[in-house]
């Protein structure tokens, strides 16, 4: 694996175990991860409501989509792989 995948990897760990323990729906999720260093993997939560891209903090919401089939908010790789773009470019 390389350093992007192994990151997208490690963000997607991360915010699905942050979901999971805000326990209701991202939408009402009042939090964000904030990216502390990419290439070793060290996130953080804060409490805050946005997406602050300038300063690596992605509120929960924003890194989430709906699956179709069972209407259960996950976390979405495609997001975290773009995400990951500005990282590892």
């Amino acid at each position: 694996m390389d350093e992007r995948s192994d990151f997208i990897d490690a963000l997607l760990h991360y915010a699905t175990a942050q979901l999971l323990h805000q326990d209701r729906t991202a939408d009402y999720c009042r939090g964000a991860i904030k990216i502390l260093d990419a290439r070793n993997h060290l996130f953080t939560f804060v409490f805050v409501d946005n997406t602050d891209e300038e300063n690596a903090i992605y509120a929960l919401r924003d890194l989430c989509r709906v699956d179709p089939d069972t209407l259960d908010t996950m976390v979405d790789r495609g997001k975290i792989a773009s995400l990951a773009r500005t990282y590892f470019d």
